[in-house]
């Protein structure tokens, strides 16, 4: 999905979101945003190349220190207003790499770690 999350001057950019799991009992999702590759300074658990999914032009990563547990109807409404794009579903192979990625990040917080029973 892409959602807006830029960075304070420029809010209305938007990256895409995995979706990381099927909404659970409490109505959440977990979901982890992916960056285009910007050298050393990006967490190398988990990169994404052309070939993962459509929308992925050149090679990136996930951001796991910016994963969130959100609620789904939030992503519903967000859809149904047109605010968030929903995208093609990644393969198989890569969505695993994204989901194993969760726990092996040494970027991703407790909270989500705890949430995703690693």
């Amino acid at each position: 999905m892409l959602i807006p999350s830029g960075p304070s001057h420029d809010p209305s950019r938007k990256h895409l979101y995995i979706v990381c799991n099927d909404t659970d009992e409490n109505g959440r999702n977990l979901i982890v945003p992916m960056a285009s590759w910007q050298g050393n300074s990006c967490d190398d658990t988990c990169i994404l190349e052309p070939h993962d999914h459509d929308f992925v032009k050149h090679k990136s990563w996930i951001v796991y220190r910016y994963a969130t547990i959100t609620m789904a109807n939030k992503l519903e409404n967000g859809i149904a207003q047109k605010v968030i794009k929903r995208h093609k579903d990644m393969n198989a192979n890569a969505f695993l790499k994204v989901k194993n990625g969760i726990c092996r990040s040494s970027h991703t917080s407790k909270k989500i770690k705890n949430y995703f029973a690693c």
